[in-house]
């Protein structure tokens, strides 16, 4: 009697390895979201606002932990936060007078200046706050004056239209003249550029709902101006990044710490 052939391994139908393959990209769609949502977010320096420290033409990935409120004893220990200090650069959401110019796709980058409750006054682009002056090494002044070098308006008339009205009553009397008392839960912000900057002094202090992290690394930097980041379109940009990438790359910033 003759033994029964071994039988073939049946190969793999067509809509087999497509469904296996569906579902590996689903997984990595979910990670990247997962990612992308909680841990680390990237987006690019469109502005010359924080020069010479962050330069037109950064792509970097923002720590979205950093700056997060522990829920509990645990989390704080897995993933660990810090509190937001004086000096430190935060990553945030367009405010809504800057989404009022159809700008909300952008996130901005500023340096914290002033902390919830603390007084503020700036006189001739030196920074005081509670009436003393701060030490600022990372200030580029080199600009031309876009931005008055004095905070706050001397005049109510003088407040930038930007400015949210119901922030402007935060006025308090110092022994340096009037000064702005920072509204609890918001932060004002600068950019170190400080002539060329758009930031507190224009569009009103930060709330902290709107922080998303803490810039982390550059993933690449490319030789560009404001213009192209925000004129261009997805396939132009994407062109200049493939004909451009060995010429316009700053090698000297990849993976830069900040």
């Amino acid at each position: 009697m003759k033994e029964p052939k071994p039988r073939k391994a049946d190969k793999p139908s067509l809509g087999k390895a497509i469904e296996e393959n569906l579902e590996m990209l689903l997984e990595v769609l979910v990670l990247v979201f997962f990612v992308n949502a909680f841990l680390l977010q990237a987006f690019a320096i469109p502005t010359p606002s924080m020069e010479n420290n962050l330069l037109v033409g950064d792509h970097m990935l923002v720590d979205r932990i950093a700056y997060s409120q522990s829920l509990s004893k645990i989390d704080a220990a897995i993933l660990p936060q810090v509190k937001i200090r004086r000096g430190m650069m935060v990553a945030f959401k367009s405010p809504p007078e800057i989404d009022a110019r159809n700008m909300g796709r952008l996130f901005y980058v500023k340096r914290v200046i002033g902390l919830p409750g603390e007084m503020i006054k700036i006189i001739g682009n030196k920074v005081h706050i509670n009436g003393r002056p701060i030490d600022e090494p990372y200030v580029n002044l080199s600009a031309p004056l876009t931005v008055s070098p004095d905070f706050p308006p001397a005049s109510p008339d003088a407040w930038p239209a930007e400015f949210p009205r119901e922030f402007r009553n935060f006025v308090v009397t110092t022994e340096l003249g009037p000064a702005y008392k920072v509204p609890d839960g918001h932060y004002f912000c600068l950019g170190d550029n400080r002539n060329l900057s758009a930031d507190s002094r224009i569009w009103g202090p930060l709330p902290a709902d709107y922080v998303i992290g803490k810039p982390w690394r550059n993933y690449w930097s490319t030789k560009t101006t404001t213009d192209a980041m925000l004129g261009k379109s997805a396939p132009a940009r994407l062109k200049d990044f493939v004909l451009g990438f060995f010429t316009k790359t700053r090698w000297n910033r990849i993976l830069k710490r900040f």
